[in-house]
């Protein structure tokens, strides 16, 4: 089964007049729940192959902390994730994955959420999809052994963690 995990960056620093949106990094909070993540990811081995990683400050930050106890993962900094849509993320995927059989994508509201809903389309429980906040990830998986063979919209939704259920 090939995967596409999507994990939305940790809470970042309220906006300022004078620092960029990009530049923005993450919060005490945000750091705490990347690094929360990044161990639940660790002790259920839902760890990629390949990651694709915005460059902006408060992704870099959350792959940073969050992959502290992960193995050696390939890491692909892509500057089309920053303002992506969801198809240009899916485009993403075939481009620097398709020999991949799972891949994460760290990066930003709205197209992780967009991207998530057209990969599953109906094919979900009654989870609400359209709330993916900060530090979430969510594991879709297709029924082929490779990305570059996948359907886009035929993804089932194998998990979906926020990390306020972790503390839980």
């Amino acid at each position: 089964m090939a995967r596409i995990i999507l994990f939305r960056h940790g809470k970042a620093e309220q906006p300022t007049a004078n620092v960029a949106d990009f530049d923005r990094r993450l919060s005490s909070r945000g750091r705490r729940n990347a690094d929360q993540m990044g161990a639940f990811l660790a002790t259920q081995n839902m760890l990629p192959d390949q990651i694709l990683v915005s460059p902006a400050a408060r992704t870099m930050e959350t792959l940073k902390i969050a992959c502290q106890a992960w193995p050696k993962i390939e890491q692909i900094v892509c500057d089309s994730i920053y303002e992506a849509t969801a198809s240009g993320l899916l485009l993403l995927v075939a481009e620097k994955s398709s020999d991949a059989r799972n891949v994460m994508i760290i990066g930003h509201n709205p197209s992780l959420v967009v991207a998530l809903n057209h990969m599953v389309e109906e094919r979900h429980s009654d989870r609400n999809l359209s709330y993916f906040p900060t530090c979430c990830v969510a594991d879709v998986g297709f029924a082929v052994d490779k990305l570059g063979a996948i359907t886009p919209h035929e993804g089932a939704l194998l998990s979906m963690i926020r990390v306020r259920d972790l503390a839980a």
